[in-house]
């Protein structure tokens, strides 16, 4: 009976045994191999079934797993994926860098994906950590300096700017020169970026010229940014919350004199806004206007240096994020929610942006599918007032702070307030704005099919819906004030409303297969795609009831305008890659393209690309396995590109309406008198690219060196022509620009420890984008204006010289380069003709970061330096001609000799002058004179920046192993443009900035806010 019993129970606690094993714990810690550093967010999860986890910021895990012999399997990119069978309760393992870097996998032209050794031009990639180390808002600001090729520049400081985004300088003259953007595989427009949340990107690909971006036509043919969104990853549903708060504060202004206040020719005037008034002597001085009443406002004749500095607010940013992601082998899904609030330095401005993304899909079989979309409502309400310019038309003896309160402070308002030329900055702000709301849509769908192993299939959709709608109004004004120079303003309101629509279809079949030492891969697909925009606007001049903003409260007629615009492109294309042994690859690419824009005989245009790509370091027997040299690789690449740069409906002469038109119920129209040939072809852009990528080290150093040339010809540009033949220009293909670059990154890993991981990286870029040929050979053309102040300082293209190069007005100099002066009054002579002063666009960048992780802490740093250029100042123009700046209090106003001049004593004899005095020393001189010759205004261009900082802090594991809910956290605090060093000679503004982000980079108006710093704080939990 007792062996009968035990026999059963034997039996029954080996039948148990696999339900006890069922759901053991494993844990474990994951480190690097070569210097035991542990490794954060290595993926880890359980072969063949779904359950999978991460581990933490000191590289440990916790993980159920079935059964006794379950197989764990470690993944993390750039390291060689390891398996191991659990053993035990513990299991660490430790990865070993895939020293064969160039196995990395990269999305390419039309999303297709290549190994990096495949790849015969240069590609590089911006991951997330490195995108948002500042804790941007805006993605493009994230980007600058953090590769080389790629200049980005926000041209102003207000709470949505646009950004500027250029690879490898300006292939056209008066066409697009900006990067194509591309969102998870499908083209999109720039107005994206201010609109995509940071952390929602996985990582953004840069491919940097047309070689590699030749798949994508001539939208591609500026380089592309491949962005990538945030999948779902495999294992337990993961919940990440953040809260970034951060402050902006004004970090420069220009040089300012404060010994002389308001008034003119050296005597003090109460209501002047220009500052040739008297010497401040602390006297009370009157300020404004006296009232009806008698009352005068008295106060101290001194020079106050901090009123326009405390004029700006202190920016405040918040924002809060929300994602949550999980899968399996099958399927991802990604949903993510941010709300980021925007206050600007100029008191009232706002930018509040609202967005959810969700990307998902699903793999059943030979099918998938996946959808990816994003969502925001952007709502911004700025001042559309010119409030810089008005601010430095205030003497430093005025108070303006005190001035805020117009509807209740008597000299704050429109009857008292002391200018008779300029509004109360604080008015302005208050009673001349514009209020926008911005919906946009970005989604794709994709479709694939895989009957074969070899063979697959995509189709891809992708949809781009952007809306908005504005109202914009100046209060009306009638002021009673009996002083000088009242000014009345009937005021304006204006509605706008506009949409942008894009849609976009591909198809493509990729046939992968290997013949012996052979591989090939060759893709074919077709794109159609679709742009529509409509935009439309009343605007009522002359409001008849004040405060009312509405279109109907008007006097006489509205101005109304609209425009429609609808394109289509469709194109033909191949990508062919062949490789022998892994080591030599060579890529044939080719496209054509039909658009719409063209006349129906020049619409269709084709054009080919070829590129090779060695990895010698795998092809040498004797490099193989070298412990210095961990692998090379060399590529050539060449291809040639249209490039459509028209807009819509440009090949058609349109009727437009008249001065003055309609008046009332009469109608009149004039044709346009640009003459538009239906001769007009693409612009063709021709490029050669030669790079060498070494590494060292088991990968702890690696370089990359690309050297290119791209010319471009047949340019579209408008040529100047008789007014005997009814136009007063025509646009022709003609002109040539040609870009010699040379481009550089290095990445190393001095330190590499159990404790201590410290990186480095630097990248630069030096380029010549100089201009060839215009159009009619020597007695042709010689110059095309491209934007500017007119007649002083403009951009220009110009034969023989660097693009784009500034022309202003100029002194009148003798051989030596020294000033001519007038014998008599002894002011300059200014030069017949506008004279170059140099480029704008940088010729040299280079972006400078390192990493520092100590245990919990990481500090990151990047430098950004650019020079080799100029820009034009019209802000310290200003301030020369109402006698603000610095300069024209240098002489105390007294006349003086000018430095370095000389007179000419006889035709072409000049002789050093040491006697003869300015006229004047004030107003007459520095107003008149000196501000009327551009020159002066010109700077060095020359910045270097503490682009970002930032230290984090990620709390111990061994800390939240006592609790279930929260599985990681950070703290972080982080700044962007902290510090900048700029040359001597720049005492006004960011050489960044800029009056447009089209091609006339290097011209700096009044109309936007000084410089500024960003420093806060964040925090990251993960769930």
């Amino acid at each position: 009976m007792n062996k009968h019993l035990l026999k059963v129970l034997l039996i029954l606690v080996l039948m148990g045994q696999p339900l006890f094993a069922q759901n053991r714990e494993v844990s474990g810690t994951v480190t690097e191999k070569s210097g035991g550093a542990p490794m954060p967010g290595v993926i880890v999860r359980v072969k063949g079934a779904k359950s999978g986890t991460s581990t933490n910021a000191e590289g440990k895990y916790h993980l159920q797993v079935p059964g006794q012999h379950a197989v764990l399997i470690f993944s993390f990119v750039g390291y060689t994926q390891v398996e191991h069978v659990v053993s035990g309760d513990v299991l660490d393992v430790s990865l070993v860098a895939d020293n064969k870097q160039l196995s990395e996998i990269v999305v390419t032209a039309q999303g297709l994906k290549r190994s990096a050794r495949e790849l015969g031009y240069s590609v590089a990639k911006i991951d997330n950590a490195s995108l948002t180390q500042g804790k941007v808002v805006n993605l493009a600001t994230g980007l600058a300096s953090k590769v080389s090729g790629l200049q980005v520049n926000l041209p102003n400081n207000g709470v949505n700017p646009e950004p500027r985004i250029v690879l490898r300088g300006n292939r056209s003259l008066t066409g697009n020169n900006q990067a194509l953007i591309v969102v998870d595989g499908v083209p999109v427009p720039s107005a994206v970026l201010s609109n995509l949340n940071p952390n929602d990107i996985e990582n953004v690909n840069v491919l940097k010229g047309a070689n590699a971006a030749n798949l994508y036509g001539s939208e591609g043919v500026n380089g592309v940014l491949m962005i990538t969104t945030k999948k779902g990853k495999t294992g337990r549903p993961v919940v990440r919350y953040s809260n970034t708060t951060q402050f902006e504060t004004v970090s420069m202004l220009p040089d300012m004199q404060y010994k002389f206040g308001g008034g003119s020719d050296g005597v003090h005037d109460p209501i002047e806004n220009t500052s040739w008034g008297a010497p401040f002597d602390g006297t009370l001085k009157q300020v404004g206007p006296t009232l009806a009443d008698g009352s005068k406002w008295m106060l101290p004749y001194v020079g106050l240096k901090d009123e326009k500095r405390k004029f700006w607010d202190r920016g405040l940013t918040v924002q809060n994020d929300v994602a949550v992601s999980a899968g399996s082998d099958n399927s991802e899904f990604y949903l993510s929610f941010q709300d980021a609030n925007i206050k600007g330095v100029i008191p009232k401005d706002k930018n509040r942006r609202t967005g959810a993304r969700l990307n998902a899909s699903r793999k059943m079989g030979i099918f998938t599918a996946g959808f990816n979309a994003g969502y925001t409502v952007t709502k911004t309400n700025t001042t559309t007032a010119n409030i810089y310019d008005n601010l430095l038309n205030i003497p430093q003896n005025v108070p303006i702070t005190q001035l805020s309160d117009w509807r209740n402070n008597k000299w704050a308002a429109t009857d008292g307030y002391f200018n008779g030329y300029y509004r109360n900055p604080w008015w302005l702000i208050d009673n001349q704005r514009a209020d926008r709301m911005t919906n946009l849509f970005n989604g794709n769908l994709d479709l694939g099919l895989q009957p074969l192993s070899w063979l697959n299939f995509v189709y891809r959709v992708g949809l781009y819906n952007e809306a908005y709608t504005q109202k914009s109004f100046r209060a009306k004004v009638n002021p009673t004030t009996a002083y000088q120079r009242p000014t009345a303003d009937n005021g304006y309101v204006k509605d706008e409303a506009y949409t942008r629509r894009r849609i976009n279809s591909d198809i493509l079949v990729t046939a992968d297969h290997k013949f012996g030492d052979f591989s090939t891969k060759l893709t074919l697909g077709n794109t159609i795609r679709d742009n529509y925009d409509n935009y439309s606007s009343i605007e009522a001049n002359g409001l008849v009831a004040p405060d009312v903003y509405n279109v109907n409260n008007r006097t006489g007629e509205a101005t109304v305008d609209q425009y429609y615009r609808d394109t289509r492109l469709t194109a033909l294309f191949g990508d062919l890659s062949v490789g022998f042994r892994n080591y030599l690859f060579l890529g044939v690419t080719a496209r054509n393209e039909w658009v719409s824009i063209l006349s129906s005989k020049n619409r269709s245009y084709f054009y080919p690309g070829a590129s090779l790509s060695f990895v010698f370091t795998d092809a040498i027997q004797a490099l193989q396995g070298n412990r210095t040299l961990s692998f090379g690789k060399v590529t050539l690449s060449a291809n040639k590109t249209g490039n459509v740069n028209l807009d819509p409906y440009q090949l058609i002469t349109p009727f437009i309406n008249g001065t003055g038109f309609p008046f009332g119920t009469l109608p009149g129209q004039t044709l346009d008198n640009r003459f538009r040939s239906q001769e007009l072809k693409p612009e063709f852009v021709n490029s050669v690219e030669a790079t060498l990528q070494l590494g060292f080290f088991q990968d702890r150093l690696s370089t990359e060196i690309s050297v290119y040339k791209t010319t471009s010809k047949g340019q579209i540009i408008p040529i100047q022509t008789s007014f005997a033949t009814g136009y007063s220009s025509v646009l022709v293909n003609s002109g040539e620009v040609s870009i010699k670059g040379i481009e550089f990154d290095v990445k190393g890993t001095p330190v590499k420890n159990k404790n201590v991981t410290w990186t480095v990286g630097v990248n630069g870029t030096y380029l010549q984008n100089k201009v060839i040929s215009i159009y009619g050979g020597e007695n042709g053309t010689s110059e095309v204006p491209i934007g500017g102040y007119a007649n002083s300082a403009y951009i220009y293209a110009v034969i023989g010289q660097q693009y784009p190069t500034l022309k202003v007005k100029a002194y009148q100099r003798d051989p030596q380069g020294r000033i001519v002066v007038d014998g008599a009054t002894g002011y300059p002579k200014v030069a017949n003709a506008l004279k170059p002063v140099g480029q704008t666009n940088p010729n040299f960048m280079m972006g400078f970061n390192t990493s520092v992780k100590y245990k919990g802490f990481t500090l990151g740093i990047q430098l950004d330096y650019r020079t080799g250029n100029v820009f034009y100042n019209q802000l310290g123009r200003g301030m020369d001609f109402n006698g603000l700046g610095s300069r024209n209090a240098e002489y105390n106003r007294e006349p003086f000799v000018i430095p370095n001049s000389v007179i000419e004593v006889s035709p072409g004899k000049f002789e050093p002058n040491t006697n003869i005095k300015t006229t004047s020393g004030g107003f007459d001189y520095w107003y008149s004179q000196y501000s009327q010759i551009n020159e002066n205004y010109v700077a060095d261009a020359t910045f270097l920046k503490l682009r970002e900082a930032s230290l984090t802090y990620d709390l111990p594991a061994t800390l939240l192993r006592r609790q279930n809910i929260v599985k990681a956290a950070s703290v972080t605090i982080s700044g962007r443009n902290l510090l900048m060093w700029l040359p001597k000679e720049n005492i006004w503004t960011d050489p960044e900035f800029n009056f447009t982000s089209g091609n006339a980079i290097g011209v700096v108006d009044d109309k936007i806010a000084p410089p500024t710093r960003i420093y806060g704080a964040s925090v990251n939990i993960t769930f």
